[in-house]
């Protein structure tokens, strides 16, 4: 599971995109970049962890999802939804991993 994991990490490399496109929505997959830290992480209680971080991960797209939702309805900016759907994306990728990496190393011993 662990290395499964950690091969998330080489999908940043299409942030790449970015520099031959010049579309912003590809640096949403720098998000993944931060896969590559767990590769290093004690195999115990991973399963565990993993459940608890993506449960924070869940609740994040939630709340932020559904307050992206009612301001666009609000001010009927519906341009608002890609840069949101960036936003959303790699928070969630990134609320996962802090929260991983808080669990395994600071967190319930």
């Amino acid at each position: 599971m662990k290395n499964l994991l950690w091969y998330l990490g080489f999908l940043s490399i299409l942030s790449l995109l970015y520099f031959i496109e010049g579309k912003a929505g590809f640096l949403g997959f720098l998000g993944f970049m931060p896969y590559f830290s767990i590769y290093k992480m004690d195999d115990e209680r991973m399963e565990k962890n993993i459940g608890m971080a993506t449960r924070n991960a869940f609740v994040y797209t939630i709340f932020f999802g559904s307050a992206v939702v009612a301001y666009g309805y609000i001010t009927k900016n519906i341009e608002i939804f890609p840069p949101a759907f960036v936003v959303l994306f790699g928070g969630a990728l990134l609320v996962c991993l802090l929260s991983l990496y808080y669990y395994d190393k600071i967190g319930r011993k």
